[in-house]
């Protein structure tokens, strides 16, 4: 096992079109780190560069105790898992295992006990026969992991390994990863599109976006501390609500004013964030999660929302709510995930905004009704709207840069 580290690593095509910019990460010894972002963001550039498929314009790549930057694929001690699996379709499972080794001259005995092994933690000993033609789309999977494990290597490097599994089995895969990398221990950098796989497999997420690393942090953490209006529109499935409000002070409080509607803040929330007090009477971007919001109950003074009801979408164990507000969308296609933040929004009139509510499974709301949703005031999120950056909790630091 090694150490993965970015040192300032850039990456420029032609015509000065930067694909990776500045990239500062390191992996630790035995960790799982998943690369994350939208299409063209520079995650697999990034994966690509640390195997040596890619060179690299600027900055340094260790492995190890070694810099890599001038060494060859096959000199890096790294292993990949591609999401066309990439198995020889002629050879048997046992043949696919072993090929690595036997090019590695292995001694027989020991290519025969690590295979065996690593067929009995993969749950492939009564596969070792067959061909990949004889097996299912995640067999497949687990022989190209076999493949990649079975040669011991300092590292791996998946790239988008479950993307050809359909719904089902790539839920299954992906369990089936974290339990063999948690089992083996092994460096893992890990690139994906999509963040319910990066949430619930990496120790930690790197979210990127247009070759920039936005923030980097603990799957939770990047959920309750969106270091900027990307990371926040990105993570998290449904996506975060965001909405355009008005920083206002009423007597003692802070209010936000959602269209015609105020939301008194917490003090406790207000004297977690003392940098609120610089943005009173400015615009701001405020992000409530789907699950912040709730059918209001019979207190009159509890913060609400009132609104119709678009649409419901019963899921059995939860039903999520479109609900048409008067408010201010947030129009910031340059700050968030644009194709996010629009998954759940509803064509609606010019100053209204449609919000996505967690309901329970069996809510008696319907379209057409009028209801008043209950915001959990101290559970918002609140964000410059020039920079994007998240006006955060004096606790809790943002690592993330501003979006440019």
């Amino acid at each position: 096992m090694a150490a993965i580290q970015l040192v300032h690593v850039s990456k420029e095509y032609g015509g000065g079109a930067l694909a990776v910019n500045d990239l500062n990460l390191e992996i630790a010894e035995g960790e799982f780190v998943v690369l994350v972002g939208p299409s063209g963001c520079g995650k697999t550039t990034a994966l690509r560069m640390v195997a040596g498929l890619e060179e690299i314009t600027d900055g340094e790549i260790r492995i190890g105790d070694r810099v890599v930057n001038d060494l060859a694929p096959r000199d890096r001690d790294i292993a990949m898992v591609f999401q066309n699996y990439a198995l020889y379709p002629h050879k048997t499972v046992y043949e696919n295992l072993v090929f690595g080794l036997r090019m590695r001259k292995v001694p027989k005995e020991e290519r025969r006990r690590r295979v065996e092994e690593i067929a009995r933690i993969l749950g492939l000993e009564d596969m070792l026969q067959r061909r990949p033609a004889q097996l299912s789309g995640g067999q497949r999977q687990r022989v190209a992991m076999g493949r990649a494990i079975v040669r011991e290597p300092q590292a791996f490097l998946m790239d988008e390994p479950l993307s050809n599994l359909d719904a089902k089995l790539r839920v299954q895969m992906r369990a089936e990863i974290a339990r063999i990398q948690q089992t083996l221990a092994v460096t893992t950098l890990y690139v994906t599109h999509d963040q319910v796989e990066a949430m619930t497999m990496g120790h930690r997420v790197a979210v990127m976006r247009g070759g920039v690393l936005q923030q980097v942090d603990t799957p939770q953490r990047l959920y309750d501390s969106p270091g900027n209006l990307f990371v926040a529109s990105f993570v998290g499935s449904p996506a975060m609500n965001l909405l355009e409000v008005v920083l206002e002070r009423d007597g003692g409080t802070l209010v936000c004013r959602v269209g015609d509607t105020d939301l008194e803040l917490p003090a406790d929330t207000v004297g977690r964030r003392p940098a609120l007090e610089r943005f009173v009477g400015r615009h701001i971007a405020v992000g409530i999660r789907p699950e912040a919001l709730s059918e209001a109950g019979e207190d009159p003074d509890a913060p609400r929302l009132r609104g119709r009801v678009l649409l419901v979408e019963a899921l059995g164990a939860e039903s999520l709510a479109h609900v048409e507000v008067t408010g201010t969308p947030l129009d910031r296609p340059e700050l968030v995930d644009v194709a996010a933040s629009q998954t759940h929004l509803l064509p609606v009139g010019e100053r209204t905004a449609t919000l996505l509510a967690r309901l329970e499974h069996d809510t008696g709301v319907r379209p057409g009704h009028i209801v008043d949703l209950a915001v959990d005031t101290r559970r918002l999120h609140f964000f410059d709207l020039e920079s994007g950056v998240a006006i955060a909790a004096a606790a809790a630091p943002v690592t993330a840069a501003a979006v440019g």
